[in-house]
């Protein structure tokens, strides 16, 4: 069971930290648009999302490509689908090069159905130390990243969280 193996998700000082961000209300976050598609064009992905998690849910605060219309209605997933849940642990950069050969995820509806194969992903870290979700990119093939990629995601995941701080008093404004 998922919420066994990561523990970190019902941790009630992330989950407050969550809610003094206002991250875990369904709002615009205009804020954060720029940057997911940043991602897109530095990693070279054609979909990339600013994710949230929740203790049940991943929510998606900004997301860059043409994403399935059922995801983009629906704000999230079921967080099994959740592809940044090994961030709360790893706390660092993260990524797949091919689901379809990954054991946990490659029976993942979004992998199974959806046709995403690659991710590369980095923890998007509050003020105060927790791990509030990821800034990812997306892709429907396989492939490799590298270093420069890695950094590039560590470094516009501190971004997304600067950027979050700075909106908390007002997080559905611009």
């Amino acid at each position: 069971m998922i919420l066994t193996r990561y523990p970190e998700l019902r941790d009630p000082a992330r989950l407050r930290e969550v809610a003094r961000l206002g991250v875990d209300r369904e709002a615009p976050r205009d804020y954060l648009a720029e940057l997911v598609e940043q991602v897109a064009v530095r990693i070279g992905t054609p979909f990339a999302v600013v994710t949230v998690l929740l203790s049940d849910a991943q929510v998606f605060l900004a997301g860059y490509g043409p994403m399935p219309e059922w995801l983009g209605e629906a704000g999230g997933t079921p967080i099994e689908w959740a592809f940044c849940r090994p961030l709360l642990r790893q706390r660092g950069p993260h990524y797949v090069n091919d689901f379809t050969t990954d054991p946990e995820y490659r029976h993942n509806p979004l992998v199974t159905v959806e046709g995403v194969r690659s991710y590369i992903g980095a923890p998007v870290v509050s003020a105060r130390g927790q791990i509030l979700g990821s800034i990812c990119g997306l892709d429907l093939c396989p492939r490799d990243f590298d270093a420069g990629q890695l950094r590039d995601i560590q470094n516009l995941a501190g971004e997304a969280a600067r950027r979050m701080e700075a909106h908390a008093d007002h997080p559905a404004t611009e």
